[in-house]
């Protein structure tokens, strides 16, 4: 839905099932350049992607002289409770892309790869307006210094079982979920048979609460927050959430 209207699309790039080892080997070749995955897919519904997945897709790429790609614009930076999600994996890629939660708000966008690949991109191969802008980078240092330390990263962790178990108990007790998945702060809520659809309606009671959350698809309930948020808003939003669904459920 969001290349439609912008056109001609790409062409040569086809599109195999996330978390499906055999599709991916039945459309892989050594005519492949390059397998492009989302550690674990954004907007898709938080899917994280089974450890033996990207294992396999690492092993395959290597087997077909392709490139593995890494999608960490979600996933980076902290998000999963390591610096970048292919570490919690143990899978490298051959080139990540990072951007968004890289400077804290701040736009910047950064593609980091293997030294082999990177003496391929000599200065002026690959120019762009703001490339190395002085100011976004230096914001970036910022937030790694912040981020990229044993405290941060442990947090996040810590901080997934306070909402995951406070969020199952809310879907236990509703029947609004079936399902809390997702690493780190990247949680998704998928939503029972009864709510399909519906997540925008939770979205917008969530927002008379004063509390905001975020939807990935019609069919789950997104939760993203500042990787250093403190336990104390934890709760206060978890507590207008679950009034939010409350109210929702009362009609």
């Amino acid at each position: 839905k969001y290349s439609d209207g912008f056109g001609p699309k790409i062409t040569g790039i086809s599109h195999v099932p996330y978390n499906d080892l055999e599709a991916l080997k039945a459309q892989i070749s050594d005519k492949t350049c390059a397998v492009v995955i989302e550690p674990i897919q954004g907007e898709s519904g938080v899917v994280p992607a089974d450890k033996a997945y990207l294992e396999g897709a690492r092993k395959l790429c290597d087997e077909h002289n392709a490139l593995l790609i890494f999608d960490e614009v979600q996933t980076g930076v902290g998000r999963t409770g390591s610096l970048y999600a292919y570490q919690h994996y143990g899978v490298t890629p051959d080139i990540l892309t990072s951007a968004k939660s890289l400077g804290g708000g701040f736009p910047i966008g950064a593609m980091l790869t293997t030294s082999d690949i990177a003496k391929h991109l000599a200065v002026g191969t690959h120019g762009t307006t703001y490339g190395g802008n002085p100011l976004g980078c230096a914001v970036a240092c910022a937030v790694l210094d912040v981020i990229n330390t044993p405290e941060t990263l442990a947090g996040i962790k810590a901080k997934h079982e306070r909402f995951k178990a406070r969020l199952e108990k809310i879907g236990q007790q509703t029947g609004l979920f079936i399902q809390v998945r997702g690493v780190g702060l990247l949680i998704g809520c998928v939503l029972s048979d009864a709510w399909k659809g519906k997540a925008k309606d939770i979205l917008n009671a969530a927002e008379k609460e004063g509390v905001m959350v975020l939807q990935a698809g019609p069919d789950v309930v997104r939760f993203a927050p500042s990787l250093v948020v403190e336990d104390a808003d934890i709760d206060e939003g978890l507590e207008r959430f679950e009034r939010a669904v409350a109210n929702l459920i009362k009609g």
